[in-house]
């Protein structure tokens, strides 16, 4: 998960509530900049804030970029937005950002490691009996698979923010306790992103390699785990949800003759399954269209604000298929919703139409990574036959 450092996104709200002091050589200056890129049409100081009305021009969102390089010497950034018919470009002064300690970092991903090996040694002792000689062994793998997952999703985000010259921190992972181990990863943008392409990509690029890595996971770790008679599943063991990828999976690796399961045996999850599955869940989590989640910024990039509280509705009723799992993941939820996503800095050229065909992967992962109560996917598959 990646979210715009309240700092920055508070940045624009700020500034048009404090008077800037803009001297007359100054204004000259941001005017000739922006009218190397733009034709402006009117040019006024709104609230302290240098802003101009500028024309849409061909290229319009490459034009952009080369202002937004053009001010980044003088300490400005370009802020558009579209109102009433008019484009509006506010040159807004750059806040000193303070500067990451890179040792919370450090200390956070100890502790995750950490509570991960516990979680997972707990997790081995109950496979002993069923083929898992070595609980150590157990958690080490499930502490290498999870971080794994969590750690490459969070590259994902700032391997794009790089490429976009989005100011992005080191992830901060967050330890949690058993049988999870964690609640996850985030970065924190100290920089808008320069338009909604950019936006899109910083969103998408965490979920997809996460996703990635969740399957080979659960692939391996399904390969590993012992399958036992209903009448000896342990007491006390719980039956979790599973997404469709996971009985895509099964499916795929039964085909392929390397797994068999047999009629009246059950699955007990390897570590590295469960690892596994934990990673479809955080990517289905993050790609709710919520706020600052993954999902916010890829909705905000396509949808803009006008689809903000449908999209929360949709993501409060996913949750609520697996109500006993993901309540506190509501209260959660409605917390970030009252977050308004402060958008890209040119809020005004369309997102590509290659991006918009990405949308459409992102939107079937997402869609494959809910968890389902195996009940209700069997009575959707019996609703599906009697329609065929």
């Amino acid at each position: 998960m990646n979210q715009m450092d309240d700092e920055k996104s508070e940045q624009f709200q700020r500034a048009e509530k404090t008077e800037v002091f803009l001297d007359e050589n100054l204004i000259n200056t941001l005017q000739q900049v922006v009218s190397s890129e733009f034709p402006v049409q009117d040019q006024f100081i709104e609230r302290g804030v240098l802003s101009f009305q500028i024309e849409k021009i061909p290229n319009f969102k490459q034009a952009f970029l080369r202002l937004l390089e053009k001010l980044k010497p003088l300490g400005f950034s370009p802020f558009l937005r579209e109102s009433n018919g008019r484009i509006i470009l506010r040159v807004l002064k750059n806040p000193e950002r303070k500067p990451s300690n890179i040792l919370i970092n450090l200390v956070l991903f100890i502790a995750t490691i950490f509570t991960t090996f516990i979680s997972g040694y707990l997790l081995s002792l109950g496979l002993v009996n069923y083929g898992l000689e070595e609980p150590l062994i157990g958690a080490a793998t499930f502490t290498i698979s999870l971080m794994a997952i969590l750690g490459i999703h969070e590259m994902g985000h700032k391997i794009a923010a790089n490429i976009h010259g989005i100011e992005a921190t080191p992830p901060y992972f967050i330890p949690g306790p058993p049988l999870l181990g964690t609640f996850g990863a985030v970065i924190l943008q100290k920089s808008l992103p320069p338009n909604k392409d950019s936006l899109f990509d910083v969103g998408v690029s965490g979920p997809i390699l996460g996703f990635i890595v969740a399957i080979i996971a659960t692939a391996v770790g399904l390969l590993l785990s012992p399958a036992i008679p209903e009448e000896q599943v342990p007491p006390g063991t719980i039956p979790i949800p599973v997404p469709l990828t996971y009985i895509a999976i099964r499916y795929f690796l039964s085909l392929a003759g390397l797994l068999q399961i047999e009629a009246g045996k059950v699955v007990l999850l390897h570590p590295i399954a469960f690892a596994g599955w934990i990673g479809m869940v955080v990517t289905m989590l993050n790609l709710l269209p919520v706020g600052s989640l993954d999902g916010g910024h890829i909705a905000r990039s396509l949808f803009g604000e006008k689809a903000r509280f449908a999209f929360l509705i949709i993501s409060l009723l996913v949750l609520s298929l697996n109500l006993n799992f993901f309540w506190p993941m509501i209260i959660i939820l409605l917390l970030f919703s009252t977050y308004r996503h402060p958008g890209a800095l040119d809020d005004v050229s369309e997102l590509s139409a290659s991006r918009k065909i990405v949308a459409v992967v992102v939107i079937v992962i997402f869609v494959a990574s809910i968890p389902i109560n195996m009940e209700i996917l069997e009575e959707i598959l019996g609703l599906f036959k009697g329609l065929l």
